[in-house]
C-alpha cells in the first residue's frame, strides 16, 4: 500500500492526510447495511494513515457517526472528525426510519426503485440555533468524544449564508470548546463564495472533480488569499469517474448530465494506464495536483475500492501534457 502523504488544513495547524475518508455510506439505510465490513472499511483506512474522515448527523440517521465513535473511542487523539449539521432526513427517510426493521429484510426488492424513490422525496433543512444546539450534543454523544474538530454547515441554502446569523451559533460552541473549528460544505461554487465574508470560517468542501472544475478559476484564487482549508468532494463524479459507471446508472443522475458525463470519461480515457493507473485512481490524482486542497474525500465502503483510492499515491503521476490534454477536454 502506498505511502499517505499530508497537508496543512488551511490556517488551523491541523495536518491531514491528503486521502480522506467521506463516510456517507457506512451509516447504511434502507438499501445497505453492513457494520462488520464499514468497520472493516475505517480501520483500515487508519492503518494506511488517514486521519481526516467526514461524516454527518444525517447519513444513516446518526449510524455514521456512531461507527465512527465505536471504531476509534480508544484512538480519539489520533484522527480528525468533521461532521456536519443542518440535513434532516428527507420526507422518505423520515419514513423509512420508522420502518427500518420492516424494510432491511426487502432490500433486494427494494434497490431496483431506489432513483425513483429517491427522485420524489423532498430534502428538509434546519439551521436554526436551537436546532444547532442539540444536533451537537447528540454527534457528540454518537461519537464518544466531547469534541469536534469540524464542524460543518451541510449544504446550507444561499439566504441562510447572505444572512450569516448561523455563524454566531457556531462561534458560542466553539468558545465553550465543543468544536474546535468550524466550515460550510457548499452546496454551489457560488454559494462557497459568499462564505470568504466571514473570517472565522476555517474551510469549505465544494465539489470537484475531472469533470466539475468551476472551482479552479472561481475559488482557488480566493482560497489562497483567504487560507481557508478546500475540502473536495464526490472526486468519482458520482461513480461516472470509476470503472463501474453502471452501478450508480439512474441514481444519482439525470440522463443528460450522465450522457455528458459518459462522453468526457470516453475523452478521458488516456489518462488510464494498463495494470499501472485506472480512471479513478487518475481522477483522485487530479484533484490533488492542485495544492489548494486540503484533502479529497472519496466515499466508499468496499474494502477494495478503498485500497485501489489509497492506491492512487503510488501510480505514476500525472504529467503536464495529461493535465494540458485535460483542460481541452473539459
Amino acid at each position: 500500500m502506498a505511502r499517505m502523504n499530508y497537508r496543512l488544513f488551511g490556517n488551523t495547524g491541523l495536518q491531514v492526510s491528503e486521502i480522506g475518508l467521506g463516510c456517507s455510506n457506512l451509516g447504511g439505510g434502507v438499501f445497505f447495511k453492513d457494520d462488520r465490513e464499514s468497520i472493516r472499511v475505517l480501520n483500515l483506512a487508519f492503518e494506511q494513515g488517514i486521519n481526516f474522515f467526514d461524516t454527518a448527523d444525517s447519513y444513516g440517521y446518526g449510524h455514521s457517526e456512531e461507527l465512527l465513535g465505536r471504531t476509534f473511542k480508544t484512538r480519539r487523539n489520533k484522527i480528525i472528525i468533521a461532521s456536519k449539521v443542518g440535513m434532516l432526513p428527507s420526507s422518505l427517510a423520515h419514513i423509512g426510519k420508522k420502518f427500518l426493521p420492516i424494510f432491511q429484510p426487502l432490500r433486494p426488492l427494494l434497490q431496483p426503485w431506489e432513483g425513483t424513490l429517491k427522485s420524489v422525496s423532498k430534502r428538509r433543512q434546519d439551521f436554526s440555533p436551537a436546532y444547532i444546539t442539540q444536533a451537537v450534543e447528540q454527534s457528540l454523544r454518537r461519537l464518544h468524544t466531547d469534541y469536534l474538530d469540524l464542524y460543518q454547515l451541510h449544504n446550507p441554502p444561499t439566504s441562510v449564508l447572505q444572512q450569516g446569523e448561523v455563524f454566531e451559533t457556531l462561534d458560542d460552541l466553539r468558545h465553550q470548546g465543543k468544536i474546535r473549528f468550524y466550515g460550510v460544505s457548499a452546496h454551489t461554487i457560488s454559494d462557497a463564495l459568499l462564505c470568504l465574508r466571514y473570517s472565522n470560517i476555517s474551510s469549505l468542501q465544494v465539489v470537484f472533480n475531472l469533470l466539475e472544475q468551476e472551482a479552479v478559476e472561481e475559488l482557488f484564487p480566493q482560497i489562497e488569499k483567504y487560507r481557508f482549508a478546500l475540502i473536495a468532494r464526490v472526486p468519482l463524479a458520482r461513480g461516472l469517474l470509476t470503472n463501474r459507471m453502471a452501478i450508480q446508472t439512474g441514481h444519482t443522475l439525470g440522463a443528460r448530465q450522465e450522457r455528458v458525463g459518459r462522453t468526457k470519461v470516453k475523452e478521458l480515457s488516456f489518462l488510464e494506464r494498463d495494470g499501472m493507473r485506472s480512471i479513478s485512481q487518475a481522477a483522485i490524482l487530479f484533484v490533488l495536483h492542485y495544492p489548494q486542497i486540503s484533502v479529497v474525500i472519496p466515499g466508499t465502503r468496499s474494502i477494495r475500492h478503498l485500497e485501489q483510492n489509497i492506491g492512487a499515491l503510488k501510480t505514476p503521476p500525472l504529467t503536464l501534457e495529461e493535465i494540458k490534454k485535460i483542460n481541452i477536454v473539459s
